[in-house]
């Protein structure tokens, strides 16, 4: 209780956060507002109201309850408001839409994503020329009065050739285009990326040729972000005057200015399995060099006890210019309000209380935007610093080391342990892999990585010095290339990842144990030992269903993936798999195979239209042009027909090779085809399947034969057993 009293902002945090999560899962009637607000309302009027002192001390939970609920109100109503901006009018067919590009383009692969504003366009429509002088299929309006429907914020796709790439931010773009919903979960235990969208704020998905498209005009914006990337990329103009790999270059951006978009999936691989992911996420780590930078240089100028306001702004002044050049992002904003609070505490003479001040930086951050509380980011965020403030006093004196090195190595291993400790249910749950020498990254990693942040601040600032920059340069040089070998070195180490299944049940029953380490910690009550007692016995007994239940299953699986095919069977704990591409499919189903403990009995490995068999079920898949303009004599037939494109084909001519039972459509075939494929199946009566509209498919299977439980049979046919000819 003294806890709560001394946290004002916590309390108020966990009401906004259940108005939040209430919102994200529930819809609160009408009238359920109505009942709570006005009770709310009168509780904290009254509480002005009363004059009498003795009764207004009796009352004074009736503010504080009163308080609670408005704000658990103004967390739903908040929420509410951005989930209905995300509303579209999904009509099926191309439009003419007004885009405004709110963010930098990304250049992908194929494709240049962009970030825009979106209007429908409704009026006279006239044809217009593309920029270059090609035909287009733009209609746009022919008069001033043409009216916008509703702004959405969406995402659009644009073919990748030389006018996408000028694109900028603030671009008036004209297109024609059919947007999508996002797609939701395709895969079992898959990467729901509608809801991953929903809560950054985008409503919807297109595509679009460079036919389909044109830019009108420029729209200058020049608001906060703008300028911040102006002044991002004039510093990282600077960095490349050092002539860097591009392995060194993308960490060096990353770590120092949050720039994100050159990092190679490789080294990104690296980082992560090694544990020192969040070096290269600009965070509290980060900010936390920068204050300790201008703290030392600010404090040579102002001595006197007097000048601690002047000092002071100086510092809070700095922190907020580091947050403007990285982009202002999340991570950093929560850093620097904490530093800031924090310095500013000390100045005003009042010793901040730290769980006080981390609550209110997530207040006002959800206030301003709820979509933050299910960012993975700022949850590992307030996690690890929470685990830090709270496990590191605990872990500290467990070792009484006197030597100053040595305590500086045990203090910065009690810091990674506490950090790790509260980030660790979050970490499982969204990544599925423990790094194990994280301990040993930490010991390389964060100082190498602070020397980078004192080394690239120095360069920046001596870089027009002709001899002084040159040798900071080579200095920084030298850093980053001992950095990433280091990580790259810890990944190569064996058994540097273990792979771990978490899902809901785990991360509930691991929150459950740090809340009674806490409780128990805090209030010496026995019954908390008693819950984590129960809740440790809940893992081994969920183990065994999962045993006693995968030992009897037999399924069929046919994943969802636009570049590649997978089946695969599972039979007990035992799985057999056919892929055109083996490291795709451990990306789609690693997290189900982890969560069904299945062992790798057979892995093929072929992109060949081959007729495959399958525990005695048969198979074809299409992945080629094999039987384009080729008939049957007499159909085979199969289980199971897996067509993962359909060009140079038609629906009837293919169905005239193959008298399938169920026709199964990969996500790679387009609408069009798919709708196409779906009549014919249906005009031959075959059931029919689209894994781009239902997403994976899958069936149980039913065994007889014992046997064939404990050892199911997997062969390839590479000899086509129906007599297929030419066309004439």
């Amino acid at each position: 209780m003294n806890f709560l009293l001394r946290t004002p902002f916590f309390r108020l945090l966990l009401a906004l956060i259940a108005g939040i999560v209430t919102c994200g899962y529930f819809r609160l009637f009408d009238l359920t507002i109505l009942l709570l607000a006005v009770p709310a309302f009168l509780s904290v009027f009254l509480s002005f109201w009363v004059k009498n002192v003795q009764w207004a001390h009796r009352l004074r939970w009736g503010f504080g309850a009163g308080v609670v609920v408005l704000m658990y109100l103004a967390g739903y109503a908040l929420a509410a408001r951005q989930e209905h901006q995300l509303q579209f009018n999904f009509s099926g067919k191309s439009q003419l839409y007004r885009l405004e590009l709110v963010e930098r383009p990304e250049v992908k692969a194929r494709s240049v994503l962009c970030v825009a504003e979106t209007r429908l366009v409704d009026g006279g429509l006239s044809k217009m020329d593309h920029p270059a002088g090609k035909p287009t299929a733009i209609e746009t309006s022919a008069g001033a009065s043409a009216s916008m429907n509703s702004l959405a914020k969406t995402i659009v796709y644009l073919q990748k050739d030389s006018l996408a790439l000028l694109l900028q931010r603030g671009d008036i773009l004209l297109a024609r285009l059919r947007f999508q919903a996002p797609a939701t979960v395709q895969n079992p235990e898959g990467f729901d990326y509608a809801a991953f969208l929903r809560r950054k704020g985008i409503a919807a998905t297109a595509y679009s040729d460079s036919l389909n498209w044109r830019k009108l005009s420029h729209l200058e914006k020049p608001g906060l972000r703008h300028w911040a990337e102006k002044a991002r990329d004039q510093l990282l103009a600077v960095y490349r005057k050092l002539n860097l790999a591009p392995d060194e270059f993308a960490v060096l951006a990353a770590l120092t200015l949050g720039y994100k978009e050159e990092l190679d999936p490789e080294i990104m691989l690296h980082y992560s399995a090694s544990g020192a992911m969040h070096i290269l996420s600009v965070s509290g780590l980060h900010v936390g060099v920068i204050f300790l930078i201008v703290n030392s240089l600010v404090s040579m100028l102002f001595r006197k006890p007097s000048t601690i306001l002047p000092k002071t702004a100086c510092i809070i002044l700095a922190l907020w210019l580091y947050a403007f050049i990285t982009g202002l992002s999340p991570s950093v904003i929560r850093a620097s309000a904490m530093f800031s609070m924090v310095t500013l505490g000390k100045a005003l003479g009042r010793q901040a209380q730290i769980y006080n001040t981390i609550s209110s930086t997530a207040f006002i951050l959800l206030l301003l935007n709820p979509s933050y509380l299910w960012d993975v980011g700022f949850q590992l965020s307030y996690t690890a610093v929470l685990g830090i403030v709270y496990f590191q006093p605990q872990l500290s004196p467990l070792l009484a080391v006197s030597n100053k090195a040595l305590k500086w190595l045990w203090d910065l291993t009690s810091v990674s342990l506490a950090a790790q400790l509260g980030t660790l249910p979050l970490a499982l749950f969204y990544f599925n892999q423990f790094p194990n020498y994280f301990l040993l990254t930490n010991y390389i990693a964060i100082p190498l990585s602070t020397f980078v942040i004192y080394a690239a601040v120095s360069y920046l600032v001596l870089s027009f010095v002709p001899v002084a920059g040159d040798v900071v340069g080579w200095g920084l040089t030298q850093l980053l290339w001992l950095l990433n070998k280091s990580i790259a070195a810890i990944h190569a180490l064996p058994g540097s990842v273990t792979q771990v299944y978490a899902g809901n049940v785990e991360l509930l029953l691991m929150t459950i144990l740090l809340c009674c380490w806490v409780g128990y910690a805090e209030l010496k009550k026995y019954y908390f030992i008693a819950v984590a007692l129960a809740a440790v016995l809940v893992f081994p007994v969920k183990q065994i269903v999962i045993e006693v239940l995968g030992n009897q299953r037999s399924e069929l699986v046919v994943y969802s993936d636009r570049k590649a095919s997978h089946v695969q069977l599972n039979a007990g704990r035992r799985e057999f798999v056919i892929t055109s591409d083996s490291a795709a499919f451990v990306k789609v189903a690693g997290k189900y195979r982890l969560k069904q403990r299945l062992i790798n009995e057979q892995f093929v490995v072929d992109s060949a239209s081959l007729f495959k068999v399958l525990d005695g079920k048969r198979f074809a898949f299409i992945n080629d042009k094999t039987y384009c303009r080729k008939k049957a004599t007499f159909p085979l037939k199969l289980d199971y027909l897996i067509i993962s494109t359909l060009k140079g084909y038609t629906p009837k001519e293919l169905l005239s090779c193959f008298e399938p039972r169920i026709c199964i459509a990969g996500s790679s075939v387009s609408d069009y085809s798919t709708a196409r494929l779906q009549e014919e199946c249906k005009a031959r009566g075959i059931t029919f399947y689209s894994l781009r509209r239902s997403g994976a498919y899958r069936e149980q299977l039913v065994r007889t034969n014992k046997s064939s439980m404990s050892s199911p049979k997997f062969e390839i046919s590479k000899k086509h057993r129906i007599d297929i000819h030419k066309k004439s």
